[in-house]
């Protein structure tokens, strides 16, 4: 069975922000000369299309009573407007339960907003758009001694970045979960960081 990394998406939700891991995952057969190992699915609480801030229209996988927990290694929230929303109470209630089961969780921009009115970001080193941001559209985060200024952080089985922070987002999220060795994690980060060929060169030459 392939390790499942799921994708929660949700109306108005910002799709830049997951270009990263999802080009990252797309190359694991070529880089690792084998079949994939990582599927990345995506999940929502209906099975109606969703459309991005960017317009894109999105149908998902599966819905949350349809995920493979036994095969998960992942729960990916995205930005959105739409964070405030009832409807997605019981994503961020499997959040927490994976958090605390070890499963990795990765949230970026507006998906930490909601994890920080569940009081997560207490309890984990984090970073986000800014303290400022955190501090004004929260009240119910306490978290600003764990907060890091940097685009994307890593405690325990946390994974946070700011909306800036897509690509470290992805290089962590990666690492964390093994998907390539150490020296493809370098070369694809440094290709796509510096846009230097000598990295892309490196990369490509991975497939040969």
């Amino acid at each position: 069975m392939k390790k499942i990394i799921y994708l929660y998406i949700l109306e108005s939700m910002a799709e830049w922000e997951v270009g990263y891991i999802l080009q990252a995952i797309s190359m694991e057969s070529m880089l690792k000369k084998q079949d994939r190992e990582f599927v990345i699915k995506t999940v929502s609480t209906n099975k109606n299309p969703i459309q991005t801030i960017g317009g894109l229209t999105i149908t998902p996988d599966c819905l949350l009573d349809e995920m493979d927990e036994n095969n998960m290694v992942a729960l990916l929230l995205p930005g959105a407007e739409s964070w405030n929303s009832e409807e997605n109470n019981q994503i961020l209630e499997k959040a927490l339960s994976y958090i605390d089961k070890g499963i990795l969780v990765g949230a970026i921009c507006g998906a930490i907003l909601a994890l920080a009115d569940l009081k997560v970001l207490d309890k984990f080193k984090h970073t986000s758009n800014s303290l400022d941001y955190l501090t004004s559209f929260s009240k119910q985060y306490n978290g600003e001694k764990l907060y890091v200024n940097s685009p994307a952080v890593v405690d325990c089985n946390l994974i946070t970045a700011s909306s800036a922070g897509g690509l470290l987002w992805a290089k962590h999220i990666i690492r964390y979960l093994n998907v390539f060795s150490c020296d493809i994690i370098e070369f694809w980060y440094n290709y796509y960081s510096t846009g230097d060929p000598k990295y892309f060169t490196e990369l490509i030459s991975q497939s040969i």
